[in-house]
């Protein structure tokens, strides 16, 4: 033991988790100039956890799977952290009727994407679920389905991944419609999952589909929405991607938007852990 009256020690580095959330990328409708861009910047942020909340295709096509598989190579090459995704309504095939109706999520499957990550240290879990149909009864099949005891699951994996942490689910269509948002989120049973999260401490719930950086408190979960990364539809809401940098004490999500060939960061908006209004800063 060290008895020098000089003797310290250092205070424990807190650690902190990095996570990237990418959206509505479109394959067979995505620029590849801003893909490209993409992966320099996410390489750069060196995420502990990638995920993808959906519609990575324009129509599900065998092809733009193809580009697709291509592209998360690159990132997987470019990133130590995992990659977890979910589809989207634009991933069940458009043209290969037999195949929407048999199995339309086995070429999404098929990308070899996780549904599961939790930081070594506790810090932050995070899970994903599927909440896009390939049919409906009723005309609009984008639309939203959240099957309760699938939120559910996803929710008691990250307890059990991060008893003490964040909570972070991850699917395509927002629960209901944020303000601002571009599109009208008709998710049926999404009033319902946002009740049920209300109570969970320091959760956070992901999703996509509306094109537009949203951020919204209900209760104790924060419900935030991603923009198109690539799309040529960017509905208002340019095209780019979410970061949340969690640790036990904070987090915060930054909206990074492509803008003169590169993403860059344009703001950031702190979570709270406690029930209070999100605080924006620039």
């Amino acid at each position: 033991m060290n008895t020098s009256p000089f003797a310290f020690q250092l205070a424990p580095t807190q650690s902190t988790a990095t996570l990237v959330q990418v959206s509505d990328i479109h394959f067979g409708d995505a620029a590849p100039e801003v893909l490209e861009a993409a992966i320099d910047a996410i390489a750069a942020l060196e995420p502990s956890c990638l995920i993808v909340t959906g519609d990575i295709t324009q129509a599900g096509r065998k092809r733009e799977f193809a580009q697709a598989q291509a592209w998360f190579e690159r990132i997987r090459g470019a990133i130590k952290g995992a990659i977890i995704a979910t589809p989207g309504n634009h991933d069940a095939p458009v043209y290969a009727p037999y195949q929407r109706l048999t199995a339309p999520f086995r070429r999404f499957r098929r990308l070899g994407l996780g549904d599961f990550w939790r930081h070594a240290d506790g810090v932050a879990a995070a899970a994903t679920f599927n909440s896009a149909r390939a049919l409906q009864w009723r005309p609009d099949w984008s639309q939203g389905v959240y099957a309760l005891a699938d939120l559910d699951r996803a929710a008691q994996r990250c307890k059990l991944g991060a008893p003490e942490g964040w909570r972070v689910l991850a699917c395509h269509h927002p629960p209901v419609t944020p303000q601002g948002s571009p599109l009208i989120a008709r998710t049926r049973n999404g009033a319902a999952g946002v009740q049920a999260l209300r109570s969970q401490p320091r959760t956070i719930l992901l999703s996509g589909h509306v094109h537009a950086f949203t951020v919204a408190r209900r209760g104790e979960a924060h419900l935030l929405t991603a923009p198109s990364l690539a799309s040529s539809r960017e509905r208002g809401g340019g095209r780019g991607f979410l970061v949340l940098r969690l640790s036990q004490d904070s987090g915060q999500v930054e909206p990074w938007r492509f803008e003169r060939g590169v993403f860059a960061r344009d703001g950031q908006v702190a979570l709270p852990t406690a029930a209070a209004a999100p605080q924006i800063a620039r």
